[in-house]
C-alpha cells in the first residue's frame, strides 16, 4: 500500500506542478523604432561585401569611391532589419579609436618614437578620420551619440594595435629551414625567420615593436578611453562590444601555407609560427575588449568561439584569405570590381581580393546572428514565481534607462501589480503580489519605462490554487485520484501471489 500511495502522490504533485516559461527574448514589435547606432572599423563596415552602402557616413557619389567600404549587407544592417532599429551606421573601414573620439581628460601616452614605421602611429586626442579613398570623414564616429540612443555596437583596436601592418610584414614567398620573411625584409629591412622574431623579441633592437607593451600600455587606455565616451554621450543606452572573430587558429603548422607572394591564390602567406602567433596577438587584443566591457558595464559579444572551426587554416574559413591575381601588363589597368589595386611586379600588374582577412559572408552572419541574439535577450521581461491567486509573481526585465521607474501591469483585465526602479545597467528585479480574485488562465505581463517609453512583455498563465491548472475543479482532481487509487489496488490484487491451499 506504500508504494500505491507513493505513486498517488507523485501523479498528484505533477498534476499541481505547472512552471512558468520565461519570455527568451524582445518579443516582435517591441524594439520597432529604438535608436540604434553602430560604431567601429571595418569588421563592422562590411569591408569586402558589396554593394556598397549609399546611406554611409558620406555618398559614394555613384561610384564604388566609399571610402569606408561600408556594405549594405554589414551586421548593423542585419540587425537592424530584425527588430526594426532606426539605424545610425557610422563604421567606417581603417578606423582607430580616436575617430570615434575619446573621453575628455582621458590619461593618453605615446610609445617611444622609432626610427622605422613597422607599426601605426598614435595619437593622444580624438580626430576625424581619412579613408582609403582620401575622403574625409564627417566628425567623429560617436559625436551622433545622445541621451534617446539606445543601443550602440562597437569593436575597435585592431587598426590601433595594427593588424594590417603585422600581416603585411608576416607574409613570404616560402617556408622552410633558411629562409625569411619577405614582408619584414621590405618594409623594415630586418632578415628574420618568422615575424614573432621582431614583435616578441628581447633584442633591443626591436624595442619599439613589442606588441605585447603595446596592447597593455598604449591600446587598452584608447579602448577605455573610447567607453568613456560613448558612456558619456549615450548614458542611457544599452552597449554591446562585438569581439573580434579568430583570423588565425592557435596551433599550427607550415602545411597551413598555401602559395607564394606574388601571385597567391587562397593564400595564407605565413608560416605556422607567425599564424600562431597572430592567434596570440588577437585573442591578448579580445580579452582587453572583454575586460574594458566589464569594466564599463557594457555587454561584450564573444564571437572567438564560434569562430574557432573557421580561421584561415580551414577548409571551411570565414576570413576571406589573401587571393591575388595578376590583371595586365598595361599600365594601371582596372582590377575587377571586388578587387583592390596592389601594383606592379616586374611587368604585370597584381590585384588583393576586396576584405582580405576579414569575415566572409559567413563569418558576417555569425556577427549578426550573435549580436542580434545579445540584444534580444537584453530587452524583454522575464516571468517566475507561484502564479495562482494569492500567489506571487517575480518579474526580471532588461533595456530600460538607468534609475527610471518601471511600472507593472497584469492584462487582459488591465490592473497595476506595482513599480520597480531600474539599476544602472537598467535591469530590475521585482516579487508582486497577486489577488486571491486574479482570474485564472492565460494572461500578460507588460512593464514599461515612466521615461524611456520601452514596454516589454511575456505571457504567463494564473493556475488554479487547488489543481495547479487553469480550469480543473477540485472535484474532477478528486475523483481522477480516486479511479488512479481503484486501478492500482484492483490490480495489486491481480497479481498477488495465492496462498497455500487450506
Amino acid at each position: 500500500m506504500r508504494r500505491i500511495a507513493g505513486g498517488i502522490a507523485v501523479l498528484v504533485g505533477l498534476l499541481m506542478v505547472a512552471p512558468v516559461a520565461p519570455a527568451l527574448s524582445a518579443q516582435p514589435g517591441e524594439l520597432d523604432g529604438f535608436e540604434y547606432v553602430s560604431l567601429g572599423d571595418s569588421y563592422s563596415a562590411g569591408f569586402g561585401l558589396i554593394p556598397f552602402s549609399q546611406t554611409s557616413p558620406f555618398d559614394a557619389g555613384g561610384t564604388t569611391a566609399n571610402g569606408c567600404y561600408q556594405a549594405d549587407a554589414n551586421y548593423p544592417h542585419l540587425v537592424a532589419a530584425d527588430y526594426s532599429l532606426s539605424l545610425t551606421d557610422r563604421t567606417c573601414s581603417g578606423a582607430v579609436s580616436p575617430n570615434l573620439g575619446f573621453v575628455a581628460g582621458a590619461p593618453l601616452t605615446l610609445p617611444p618614437a622609432g626610427s622605422l614605421t613597422l607599426l601605426p602611429q598614435l595619437t593622444l586626442t580624438s580626430g576625424a578620420q581619412t579613408t582609403m579613398s582620401g575622403q574625409t570623414y564627417p566628425g567623429l564616429q560617436a559625436d551622433v551619440l545622445s541621451t534617446t540612443t539606445d543601443i550602440v555596437t562597437v569593436a575597435i583596436g585592431g587598426n590601433d594595435l595594427g593588424f594590417s601592418d603585422i600581416a603585411e610584414s608576416c607574409m613570404r614567398t616560402s617556408v622552410g629551414g633558411g629562409t625569411t620573411v619577405l614582408g619584414m625584409l621590405l618594409i623594415a629591412g630586418y632578415s628574420v625567420a618568422n615575424c614573432k622574431d621582431v614583435y616578441e623579441s628581447t633584442n633591443p633592437t626591436y624595442a619599439d615593436f613589442q606588441l605585447a607593451d603595446r596592447q597593455s600600455t598604449y591600446i587598452s587606455p584608447r579602448i577605455k578611453a573610447v567607453f568613456d565616451e560613448i558612456a558619456t554621450k549615450a548614458p542611457n543606452a544599452q552597449v554591446f562590444v562585438v569581439g573580434y572573430p579568430q583570423i588565425a587558429p592557435p596551433d599550427a603548422t607550415d602545411a597551413c601555407f598555401h602559395g607564394g607572394f606574388p601571385p597567391i591564390t587562397d593564400g595564407v602567406p605565413f608560416s605556422g609560427v607567425d599564424i600562431s602567433y597572430i592567434h596570440q596577438v588577437q585573442s591578448a587584443l579580445d580579452g582587453a575588449l572583454r575586460a574594458e566591457a566589464a569594466a564599463r558595464g557594457f555587454r561584450y559579444v564573444d564571437t572567438w568561439a564560434a569562430s574557432a572551426d573557421h580561421t584561415i587554416c580551414s577548409a571551411d574559413s570565414w576570413i576571406q584569405k589573401l587571393d591575388v591575381i595578376s590583371a595586365a601588363s598595361a599600365p594601371d589597368p582596372p582590377c575587377p570590381a571586388d578587387w583592390l589595386p596592389l601594383g606592379y611586379h616586374g611587368t604585370t600588374y597584381f590585384c588583393m581580393k576586396l576584405g582580405a582577412l576579414h569575415p566572409t559572408v559567413d563569418g558576417v552572419a555569425m556577427l549578426h546572428q550573435l549580436t542580434s541574439a545579445a540584444i534580444g535577450d537584453v530587452f524583454r521581461i522575464a516571468i517566475a514565481g507561484n502564479p495562482v491567486p494569492g500567489g506571487s509573481l517575480t518579474v526580471t526585465g532588461g533595456g530600460y534607462y538607468p534609475g527610471e521607474t518601471v511600472d507593472v501591469w497584469l492584462h487582459s483585465t488591465p490592473r497595476q501589480l506595482g513599480t520597480a526602479v531600474a539599476g544602472a545597467d537598467g535591469s530590475f528585479s521585482a516579487t508582486f503580489a497577486l489577488r486571491g480574485d486574479d482570474p485564472v488562465g492565460a494572461h500578460t505581463v507588460i512593464a514599461t519605462g515612466l521615461s524611456s517609453g520601452h514596454a516589454f512583455s511575456a505571457a504567463v498563465t494564473i493556475e488554479h490554487p487547488a489543481t495547479g491548472s487553469s480550469g480543473a475543479p477540485t472535484a474532477l482532481l478528486l475523483a481522477l485520484c480516486l479511479v488512479t487509487a481503484g486501478f492500482l489496488l484492483v490490480s495489486a490484487r491481480r497479481v498477488r501471489p495465492s496462498g497455500p491451499a487450506r
